[in-house]
Order: structure tokens, then sequence, then C-alpha cells
């Protein structure tokens, strides 16, 4: 990239961190209308894409030879801030060191505005791709790709024959990602005053147990793939009781499962499953289990000519397998088309504190999208 190109494109990217776009509650419209307002000085139409109030998704197209088209997907949301925890500004795209300090620097408004700025000088320079390009930037990706599953729905990827999704993958090609599996344990037990505790029955107990046990038998049970990896897991969540001279009688906690296959996907349904239900019979309360969302693990061979050719442009020789979900997940499994995972920053900068990407991926990234496009 050019000297000029490169402070056109951080000056861009500042742009984008300084709207506050987290989710909840969103408010993608925002960001969504500054970015159409940005490609029509550049001489490109954008459409916004209402999702609900206040949040919006945007697809523009650069025509090529062909109205099939090669689909460049990004989230305009972010996860929120707890601005006490972070040294950085959040919102101000601080520069220090060659990074860019802010939230969505890296996850994912550097992929964001990564991609948006090839097509910029796709048509600044005047060239025709041979397959249309679209962008297709969505709402609500970090709470539950509502915006990839209405795109999907309404008909935008019809004509797409190939998917990059711009998430940060530290400039690595990724042709799969583990699928996402959330299940939601719930202890129902009996409420008491907290001076007579045996009068009552305590579910944070039983909750407690469970953590324990599928903690202490997660190796045991989840084994390691040379080239998938490991299926992973989080307790993301644990709640219990209403206040503390209360004895709690319900108890949830949460478990978040990035899985590498089926199979394992239905180890983790059973474990929960089978060991709550052992604990809630010893404890004397009643137990249930939720699957509250699951995304497939999902995969493109290497070999595919497309992943061959941006790998080509990307000067790779091997692919990976992301342990995070994108809204790949939720476009793929109903347009089973080929797909990767590219883009600017690393994911273990997303949702951190002070957040930040540093700027020569952002731009390798571009430089790949524009060779691989170029042809």
């Amino acid at each position: 990239m050019k000297v000029d190109e490169k402070k056109e494109l951080v000056e861009f990217l500042q742009k984008l961190v300084q709207i506050n776009s987290e989710n909840p509650p969103g408010n993608e419209s925002k960001i969504a209308n500054f970015v159409k307002s940005f490609l029509k000085k550049n001489d490109i139409e954008a459409e916004i894409v209402p999702l609900k109030e206040g949040r919006d998704s945007l697809v523009a197209k650069i025509p090529g030879k062909v109205e099939n088209n090669i689909a460049f997907c990004g989230h305009l949301d972010t996860v929120r801030v707890k601005e006490a925890y972070w040294t950085k500004p959040p919102f101000e795209g601080l520069i220090e060191n060659n990074r860019m300090y802010g939230r969505g620097a890296s996850d994912m408004k550097g992929g964001v505005a990564s991609m948006i700025y090839v097509a910029i000088l796709l048509k600044r320079e005047k060239i025709v791709p041979y397959q249309t390009m679209m962008l297709a930037l969505t709402a609500d990706e970090e709470w539950g790709y509502s915006g990839a599953k209405d795109l999907t729905e309404k008909g935008y990827f019809n004509q797409t024959d190939f998917l990059i999704i711009a998430e940060p993958s530290a400039l690595k090609v990724s042709s799969g990602e583990k699928g996402e599996l959330w299940i939601k344990a719930e202890f129902y037990g009996k409420s008491a005053h907290g001076s007579t505790p045996e009068v009552g029955i305590n579910s944070i107990v039983p909750g407690s147990e469970l953590v324990k046990e599928v903690v202490e038998t997660y190796n045991e049970i989840f084994r390691s793939d040379d080239f998938w990896g490991r299926t992973s897991m989080n307790i993301g969540q644990f709640h219990g009781g209403v206040q503390v001279n209360v004895v709690p009688n319900y108890t949830e906690v949460q478990f978040d499962f990035r899985v590498i296959s089926e199979e394992d996907g239905k180890k983790a349904i059973d474990i929960i499953k089978d060991t709550g239900a052992g604990i809630a019979k010893k404890h004397r309360v009643h137990f249930e289990t939720e699957v509250f969302n699951y995304k497939h693990p999902i995969y493109t061979d290497p070999k595919n000519p497309y992943v061959k050719k941006f790998m080509k442009a990307a000067d790779v020789e091997e692919v990976i397998i992301t342990g995070y979900c994108t809204d790949g997940a939720t476009i793929i499994p109903q347009k089973k088309m080929p797909f990767i995972i590219y883009g600017p920053g690393d994911i273990a900068q997303a949702h951190q504190n002070d957040e930040y990407i540093e700027l020569e991926s952002l731009y390798e990234s571009t430089d790949t999208f524009f060779k691989f496009l170029r042809g």
C-alpha cells in the first residue's frame, strides 16, 4: 500500500472505532449509515438492511464481469466495555507504537475497514474483478448472529460462490471453525430463611458439584485431534440465590463448549445431563438442561480452488482451524458454499480490555484482499 493509502485506511478505522456499537444494545444503525456515506463518497452505492429498531446490516457490491459474487463478511457490533478496567480510551482509536487501541479495533472493525478499503481501491483504479465483490456487514454477531441469519434468509448470499470472513486470524488462513455449543444446567431446590438452612434445600451446592465434576472429567472425555485441536470448555456463568439471608432455591450454570465434531457435541450434552441428574438425585433437587445455542462445526477442503487461490495471495502454505464461532456458522449450513476466515488482528485481543490491532496487519490484509480480487 502507498503511504497516503495507509494513512487514509487508518483514519477510516479510527472513525469506526469512535462509533460506539456495543452489543447489547447494538445501535449498529449509526455505524451502518456512516459506512454507507463513506462508500457513497467513493462512488459505491450501499443498501441498509433493517434488522430491528436502531439495528441495521449493510450490503454493497462492486460489479464484476459476472453477477455471481465473492462475499466479504464482517460484523459491525462489538462486545461491551467496562471503562474502569481500561488504561486506554476505548472509543478514540488511540495510536501508540504502530498499534491502534479501542473496542473493536481487532474484533472486528479492523477487518471491516480492510475489506471496505479494498472495494474503494478497486473502484478508484477502475479494476473490474471477474466476479462481483459483495460486502456483507452484519448486525448482532456478538450476541445472536441474527444479522447474518436475516441476510441469509433474505437471499443476499444466493449468488455467492465464495465467502471470506474477515475476523481476526493473525493473517493465517482458516478453512474451518469449531462448533459453538451452549448448555444451561438448572437446579431447583427449596427456599428457606437463612437462619434455618435445614428447612430448605440449597441449590447452589449441587450446582457447584456439577462444575467440579465436569472440570475434573474434562480431560478424560475430550481428546485432542492433530488438525482440529481439542474441544474447549468454559463455565461462562453461574447464578444462584436472591440474597444472602435466603436459602437459594434456584441455581443456573451455563457452559460454553467449542466442539471439534458432532460426536464431541453429543458427549458434552450427555456429560452435563448425566452428571447433573446424578447430583440432583443425591441432593433431592429437580434438575433440567437446555441447549440454548448450537452452531455446528464447519469446514472447507483446502484443495478447493478458491481456497488455493486465496492461500497463494496470502503467501501461506497451510490452513488452520479457528476455535471461535463466526457469522459463517449461520450462513454456511443454509448455503453450502466454500469459505475461509482471514483478517487483520489477533483473536487473543478480542473481548479484552485495552484491545488493539497492529497496523501492519491491517495493511497486509488489505494488500492480500486486493491481490486476490485482482487475480
